[in-house]
């Protein structure tokens, strides 16, 4: 191959330089002697592809294109059954959706009714405590009139001890000066 090539550099017109400026660049020509020759060589191949395959090349069983159809046919159907499964999965997700929001606006609804029953609650409790505190003072003010009531009730047997003494000395001088109407008066 070399030694063919080497040759054919020797043959080229001097005139024809094509990669002369670069050092990886050899063109190698054949020689043909005639056309002809050049055009049976090129069908020649061709020829034999169609006519006997090569040994080397391995033969393809029969059944081989039918299991990759199957396979194909197989791979569709999973991705359908993957685009239903998806097309079910948004209906689902949308019943869902439609679901929370009705549950949303229930809780609103729940929480606006128990944030007014607390407000409701915390206006009883004031008025409760309010009450409690009238009620305090009102006891407050019962037991300081008990307490003066009793303080003053302390001091009525001693008025009454002096309210009979006093009788008693007026009796005794009423006495003294009617000595006999005195004992029958009485």
């Amino acid at each position: 191959m070399q030694a063919s090539a080497s040759q054919d550099k020797t043959r080229r017109k001097p005139g024809h330089n094509e990669g002369t400026q670069h050092p990886d660049y050899e063109n190698i020509t054949l020689a043909f002697r005639n056309k002809e020759e050049l055009k049976l060589k090129q069908s020649a191949p061709k020829k034999q592809a169609q006519v006997k395959p090569s040994p080397d090349t391995p033969q393809i069983p029969p059944w081989f294109h039918r299991t990759i159809m199957i396979l194909y046919v197989l791979l569709a159907l999973i991705f359908s059954f993957c685009i239903i499964l998806s097309a079910l999965v948004l209906v689902k997700n949308s019943e869902m959706s439609r679901e929370l929001w009705s549950l949303r606006v229930e809780l609103l609804n729940v929480s606006s009714l128990v944030q007014q029953c607390q407000d409701q609650q915390d206006n009883h409790w004031k008025a409760v405590q309010t009450g409690i505190r009238e009620a305090k003072s009102n006891i407050a003010t019962v037991s300081s009139k008990v307490q003066s009531g009793n303080d003053k009730l302390k001091t009525v047997p001693a008025d009454i001890t002096d309210i009979k003494k006093t009788l008693q000395e007026l009796e005794k001088k009423v006495l003294t000066r009617k000595p006999g109407l005195g004992s029958a008066h009485f």
